[in-house]
């Protein structure tokens, strides 16, 4: 586990699941299908030996803090507080006997933070969104009046598909492919200039 930090959220296994729980959640997810989403994604931290239990303490923090914590799963972290099984595998995992009374009164605060009812649901927080693009094709037709571009285009550095757009130089312009596909080889050029060539691959479309 390398260095020990005796905090709840104080591991990465924790702070995995807490966090992706909160990014469906601020997104818009509903509670229930966020838990749904995160057991399914997250489904073998849960079943692992090493990582269920910081798996199960942040699932609950997370239910807890957005009012929607489940009863089978309050009841699972208290058997494994109450069992001392968490220390167990601390100990067995090398832990000294200083960190070991620092994780059990941790371990017991946050056992008696989850077993009563937060009094609000904590807040959504509106994500951060940051576009940006990736130009793959620009040309213009012979005459200057129309260009076409193929970007690939980003949220968060996230991508999220492939977009030709046409402008027209009187201004204006339209989408006029849309695909799915991050890095794959396309090209495009003008056959005159009211007719355009786009190949994808082994395919080729004509535009007019």
């Amino acid at each position: 586990m390398g260095v020990w930090n005796t905090e709840i959220k104080g591991n990465d296994t924790t702070l995995d699941i807490y966090s992706n729980f909160f990014d469906k959640y601020n997104y818009g997810g509903n509670q229930v299908w966020v838990s749904e989403e995160i057991k399914t994604e997250f489904a073998d931290y849960f079943s692992d030996s090493e990582d269920r239990n910081n798996s199960l303490f942040g699932l609950a923090l997370a239910q807890w803090e957005t009012k929607s914590l489940e009863p089978e799963i309050l009841k699972e972290v208290k058997e494994i507080i109450d069992s001392g099984t968490d220390l167990e595998l601390w100990k067995k995992l090398g832990a000294d006997e200083k960190t070991l009374k620092k994780r059990k009164t941790k371990l017991q605060d946050f056992l008696k933070l989850i077993s009563t009812e937060k009094p609000k649901t904590k807040r959504r927080v509106r994500p951060n969104f940051e576009f940006t693009t990736n130009e793959l094709v620009r040309i213009s037709t012979a005459d200057g009046t129309k260009e076409f571009r193929i970007n690939e285009e980003f949220t968060n550095g996230k991508y999220i598909h492939t977009s030709g757009i046409m402008e027209w130089n009187s201004g204006g312009g339209a989408g006029i492919l849309y695909f799915n596909g991050e890095g794959k080889k396309v090209s495009a050029k003008w056959i005159d200039n009211n007719n355009l060539e786009i190949g994808l691959a082994t395919k080729k479309w004509t535009l007019s």
